[in-house]
């Protein structure tokens, strides 16, 4: 895919939900796009991190103290936690198959702070958050 198809590809992304595509673009201009073979890993549990990762294609495995605790598809975000909270990775997160990711860091997340799209991208986190916690809660209490 070349850098327009993945842009409309996202468009369709929890993260961009309620953003036109100027705005999109605009993000994926300041991002990078990265591959993992399978079973690289993309971060250790316990590093500090300062990048947000979205998964274009492929699957990443979340680990804590080397269990499985999810595996993210295609669309969905990791390492939103340690760029908000300023706190170490809770968690390693790898490859599970060759996989392509779109990353940016938190100096783009920065630049775009005092703009209604940096608003949008955080209630958009704020809500796939929430999401996890449901689930989280759902498999916790069955």
């Amino acid at each position: 895919m070349d850098k327009k198809e993945i842009e409309q590809h996202i468009a369709n992304f929890p993260l961009f939900k309620g953003l036109f595509s100027e705005e999109i673009k605009k993000i994926f201009e300041q991002g990078l796009v990265v591959h993992f073979a399978k079973d690289e890993i993309v971060f250790h549990e316990g590093s500090i991190g300062t990048h947000v990762y979205l998964v274009l294609h492929g699957g990443i495995g979340i680990y804590q103290e080397g269990k499985e605790i999810a595996q993210l598809s295609e669309g969905e975000i990791f390492g939103e936690m340690a760029l908000l909270t300023k706190q170490p990775r809770s968690a390693t997160a790898k490859a599970m198959v060759n996989s392509s990711l779109f990353v940016f860091s938190e100096t783009t997340f920065e630049k775009l702070l005092t703009k209604k799209t940096a608003v949008r991208l955080l209630l958009n986190i704020i809500q796939i958050l929430c999401e996890r916690l449901k689930h989280t809660n759902r498999v916790i209490t069955t």
